[in-house]
């Protein structure tokens, strides 16, 4: 009596269960609100430009996407965000302005 070895049904088990999934990046989460990172942009840029950006992202050790968000969250911050001391600002129960840029920053 010859024995048969059990045939081993995990990979046609697993090429059915890879079939019903949909692969897919998992969205990093932003530290600021622990809400997923879910938008893309395109931008174009030259050959070198890219270069550039991706070796100063490895000296930093994070990735150029990280270091692609961190460079323009900044820039934003020093446009839209006021620049000046908080002296030089006014506070209402309703509301906060600069004095100095006479711009409205609550309310």
């Amino acid at each position: 009596m010859t024995m048969e070895p059990e045939q081993d049904n995990i990979e046609a088990a697993m090429t059915r269960v890879s079939k019903s999934i949909k692969p897919s990046v998992a969205p990093i989460l932003k530290e600021e609100d622990d809400s997923p990172a879910d938008k893309q942009i395109l931008i174009r840029i030259h050959d070198n430009d890219r270069e550039r950006w991706k070796a100063a992202s490895d000296r930093l050790a994070i990735s150029m996407s990280q270091f692609i968000r961190d460079t323009v969250n900044e820039k934003v911050g020093n446009v839209l965000d006021c620049p000046h001391p908080l002296n030089q600002r006014r506070y209402y129960p309703w509301a906060e302005f600069c004095l100095k840029c006479d711009s409205r920053l609550r309310g």
